[in-house]
């Protein structure tokens, strides 16, 4: 491959990797085109990309966004998986698959300045996704204050009755 060439391709991987917050590394040795494919086809339906990559070529571009510690893994027939809105659907989907084709494995990844080793990538998929995460905080966020509201109707029903009963009590001895 020209020089010129080499340089476009790892100045695009740069610019990729500095844009994507997290990204996991996969093997994919002994894993055909065509099922290859449909792992592609699956992750792109939830915006999720796979990429191979050239070993050096990746190696350089990691390097030069500061993120060579994961440089290790790029061994044999890599792929980097990035991409998705949260790093939890992106660690999810990319465990399901690994569980799902044996031949497709997990070697690590970063996030947020983060090395990431295999077993913090299961950790991170059994984790609810971000949205769930952001209601779960809104409920428990609500749930005392709905407490304290509910509370404040019940003594102001309560007094409004005994404001009616006193009301009945006057009427009754006046008439």
């Amino acid at each position: 491959m020209p020089n010129e060439l080499k340089k476009l391709i790892i100045k695009e991987m740069v610019s990729r990797y500095n844009d994507a917050g997290s990204y996991l590394v996969v093997g994919y040795r002994g894993i055909n085109a065509l099922q290859f494919d449909r792992l592609r086809s699956e992750l792109w339906k939830k915006k999720i990309f796979i990429e191979v990559v050239k070993n050096s070529l990746a190696s350089i571009a990691l390097k030069n966004t500061g993120k060579g510690e994961i440089v290790g893994l790029l061994e044999g027939p890599s792929a980097i998986i990035s991409g998705g809105e949260d790093p939890v659907v992106v660690a999810k989907e990319t465990v399901k698959l690994s569980e799902d084709a044996p031949l497709f494995t997990l070697r690590g990844g970063f996030l947020d300045g983060e090395v990431l080793t295999i077993d913090s990538i299961k950790n991170l998929a059994r984790l609810p996704s971000l949205p769930v995460l952001r209601t779960q905080i809104v409920t428990g966020i609500n749930a005392p204050i709905v407490g304290v509201a509910t509370a404040f109707n019940s003594i102001l029903r309560s007094l409004a009755t005994v404001l009616q009963e006193v009301k009945i009590q006057k009427e009754k001895s006046n008439g």
